[in-house]
């Protein structure tokens, strides 16, 4: 853990306070009788060197630390009050307050502006504050901090400041004693992607619809830009949300920016996640597919280790293609895939061969509405060879897209899914094959070794030899094409994550993407 510093920043900085306890902007406290109290605002002169312009600029808020006198307690718990700003005659004033009658110590008083977000205080600008008693720029205002004031019953008080521009350079000049504030680095970065739609016509009624209210182009097409959001996390914890999804945005004709705080003494982990507005169904969600991450101020990378830079083309742009029609992307993610969590599986009629081409025939029911299968019969093969499923039983599966293995059991990411796809779109290249030569290729792929099983023979004949020598050639890092066949994948519901061998028999059937 890096050594923390006490410092102050300003344009460009932002600054977090140590505490993140935010209470009410009224300053609530049990007593049942309170006061208002506001500030005025006036600039204290200007000391040499140093830039007079922000109180040109508009304040939002000021925070405000309290002390209850005469024991010196610190108010609300030592956490600040936040006070909106308004203006009359071009002079800030703050709202009220409530305090319950008493004497109060001014400890301090920042001025903030928002930077034109009100709903996200981690771009906020530190214009000015108070100075301290004793501080290099005390001599710059009538009354320097820590100054008393009384709140009386049935009477309304207005305490008058003093406030003096700053740097992060001059912050020791303020005197700052009574809190702590950590710098914060402002850091951003752009981001863009692409979603390559095999129907695109599947979305319409979806935000990608609108686009062309944007650029006066297609409403639909192959390739749209992608409707996404990235959330930020700042050591695991949620810092910001980000989308292009918006009235007159939906992602067409620029990137989204994205900004984070890196704080300054603190080691800071960040990660971006990557969900993309698609269709589930038949709605359309936002579905997590990625992540990057960056440690501090480092460069953005597409792992956690911080070993392989985001940007690969280093144009400034993290680009990302959900799909292959974006082939110079910085990121190519494999095509979505529609499909159900769950579904029914039962292998139905003989147990080899089925009668619609493939090892088995299976009847998928409980589907659901919208998916990139319906409820029916399909055909289908194993992939496990020495694990049993038993014809007529019905099972709950969960449902994978071979595309992304990573989401599957640790067992079943194993699997050599990209080759077995390559077969399945290349098929074309071995006229006369049989079922069996498809299913015995599949098993090889995955290890099997013989003998020979009900209707599939060992060692393999040709073509299956052919199959399997070509996908060992040709298949390794395989990606399915727009219009191509994927392996859908079913594996018994509640099987864990981290399993290393089935306890049923993981079937699969082919979908086009």
């Amino acid at each position: 853990m890096k050594k923390l510093i006490l410092s102050l920043a300003v344009l460009g900085v932002v600054l977090a306070l140590a505490s993140c306890n935010k209470t009410k902007n009224d300053g609530t406290s049990p007593q049942t009788v309170t006061q208002g109290v506001s500030f005025s605002i006036t600039p204290g002169q200007t000391p040499g060197g140093l830039k007079s312009d922000c109180f040109s600029q508009t304040s939002s808020y000021a925070k405000v630390w309290l002390n209850v006198m005469p024991a010196n307690t610190p108010y609300n718990g030592g956490n600040p009050i936040t006070v909106t700003i308004f203006y009359l005659a071009g002079l800030p004033y703050t709202n009220s307050i409530q305090l319950p009658p008493g004497t109060y110590a001014l400890e301090d008083f920042i001025i903030y502006n928002d930077n034109q977000t009100p709903t996200n205080t981690a771009d906020d600008i530190v214009l000015a504050a108070v100075p301290h008693t004793n501080s290099k720029f005390a001599p710059y205002v009538s009354a320097p901090i820590v100054f008393n004031f009384t709140v009386a019953q049935f009477a309304k008080v207005q305490v008058p400041v003093e406030a003096v521009c700053y740097t992060q350079t001059t912050y020791s000049n303020f005197g700052f004693v009574f809190f702590q504030i950590t710098e914060e680095n402002f850091r951003n970065q752009v981001f863009f992607g692409d979603l390559c739609a095999k129907d695109y016509a599947l979305y319409t009624g979806s935000d990608y619809a609108l686009q062309h209210t944007v650029s006066g182009g297609n409403p639909l097409q192959p390739d749209m830009p992608a409707i996404f959001k990235i959330d930020v996390y700042r050591n695991s914890t949620l810092f910001s949300s980000n989308n292009n999804d918006s009235t007159g945005w939906y992602g067409v004709g620029r990137p989204m920016r994205v900004y984070y705080a890196d704080r300054v003494g603190i080691e800071d982990d960040f990660e971006f996640k990557l969900s993309v507005l698609v269709k589930t169904g038949s709605t359309f969600s936002f579905v997590y597919f990625t992540s990057w991450y960056a440690k501090d101020g480092g460069p953005i990378t597409s792992d956690a280790a911080y070993q392989h830079a985001a940007d690969v083309d280093g144009n400034g742009v993290i680009d990302f293609a959900l799909g292959y029609c974006s082939p110079n992307a910085d990121l190519q993610l494999p095509p979505w895939m529609n499909l159900p969590p769950t579904c029914s599986y039962q292998i139905t009629g003989a147990y080899s061969p089925g009668s619609l081409g493939g090892y088995v025939d299976a009847a998928l029911s409980n589907v659901g509405t919208g998916y990139d299968f319906a409820n029916g019969t399909f055909p289908s093969w194993c992939v496990d060879y020495s694990v049993t499923i038993t014809v007529g039983q019905t099972y709950n599966m969960n449902v994978y897209s071979s595309l992304w293995p990573n989401l599957m059991p640790t067992f079943a990411q194993a699997k050599p899914w990209d080759k077995i796809n390559w077969i399945l779109n290349h098929l074309d290249w071995y006229p006369g094959y049989h079922w069996y030569d498809l299913q015995g290729a599949i098993w090889t792929l995955c290890g099997w070794t013989g003998p020979t099983e009900t209707g599939v023979p060992w060692p393999l004949a040709l073509p299956a030899t052919t199959m399997v020598s070509d996908a060992n050639t040709y298949g390794s890092g395989y990606k399915v094409p727009t219009g191509g066949w994927a392996c859908v994948v079913f594996i018994a519901a509640g099987t864990p994550n981290n399993a290393t061998v089935a306890n049923v028999q993981t079937m699969v059937t082919k979908v086009d993407p």
